[in-house]
């Protein structure tokens, strides 16, 4: 949104965010800050909102932080975070508290509920849960309740995620970090996007990043990362091979077309081949 309103005329835009974009991988913020300062958008990161004053009706936002620093605007926009609208569907007479997110199983049955025929998706679930996850999940349900797929379970480990920013952000599985924590012996390979003729057809002057993260003990890949323009479309790629646990090794045999920016996944595997 930030770079909504620049681009529509906003002469001054300041992002006050305590953290660069969470749960991605550093890179992703160092590209997008860098991409913000190209624009003179203003970041100030670890930085918290203390309180916002408007002296006057249409008058000027005044923005205070917690180190004391004051910001003045025309407007102030604010989006920090969702909270689950669950105090008002009767939940209490069902055994189950209100007012909070709903604990659910792979099947995304919510607990405590007798007969267990009590089904819940989306932000009602969980505050990270994308539009994306939120229709793969109603999918799930809708294949347990038909009796389509009675076995049916939500994957929490490939579900897709994209970040509409310009350059775009687009990332499945997990990160490098999260690959460590989870104590998965982790190799990383990272190549830039213009290392494909395919990119050349987007522009001059396009960059970007492709980085996939590998189980060095399975050979598959469990996480990928991709910035740049439309790389929201080398996504389904990386989310096959990562629920499929796909081989590396076969993966260099799925030949991507020429001239394609998905041809950064034989740059990926080449560079794979190159570092041990």
């Amino acid at each position: 949104m930030a770079q909504v309103y620049r681009r529509l005329g906003a002469e001054e835009v300041t992002v006050v965010e305590m953290q660069q974009p969470a749960h991605e991988e550093p890179f992703v913020g160092e590209e997008l800050a860098t991409a913000f300062a190209d624009e003179a958008i203003r970041v100030r990161t670890g930085a918290a909102a203390r309180n916002a004053t408007r002296d006057q009706p249409g008058g000027p936002v005044t923005l205070t932080l917690d180190d004391g620093t004051e910001l003045v605007g025309d407007e102030l926009l604010v989006a920090v975070g969702r909270t689950p609208r669950t105090d008002d569907l009767g939940l209490d007479t069902v055994g189950v508290g209100s007012g909070g997110y709903l604990d659910v199983d792979d099947q995304l049955r919510v607990a405590g509920v007798d007969g267990g025929w009590l089904y819940a998706v989306g932000t009602s679930t969980a505050a990270r849960c994308s539009p994306t996850r939120a229709k793969y999940q109603a999918r799930v349900v809708g294949d347990v309740i038909g009796d389509v797929d009675a076995a049916a379970w939500a994957d929490h480990q490939a579900v897709p995620r994209v970040v509409f920013t310009d350059p775009r952000v687009a990332a499945v599985g997990r990160t490098e970090q999260q690959a460590r924590d989870a104590a998965v012996d982790a190799k990383v390979v990272r190549v830039p996007l213009s290392s494909v003729a395919g990119t050349s057809l987007l522009g001059k002057g396009v960059s970007g990043t492709a980085q996939v993260v590998i189980d060095r003990s399975r050979r598959t890949v469990v996480g990928a990362t991709f910035t740049g323009p439309e790389v929201g479309e080398l996504l389904h790629a990386a989310t096959i091979a990562i629920i499929a646990q796909v081989p590396i090794d076969v993966l260099w045999h799925a030949v991507p077309a020429f001239p394609t920016v998905s041809e950064v996944w034989l740059r990926l595997l080449e560079a794979d081949r190159a570092v041990s």
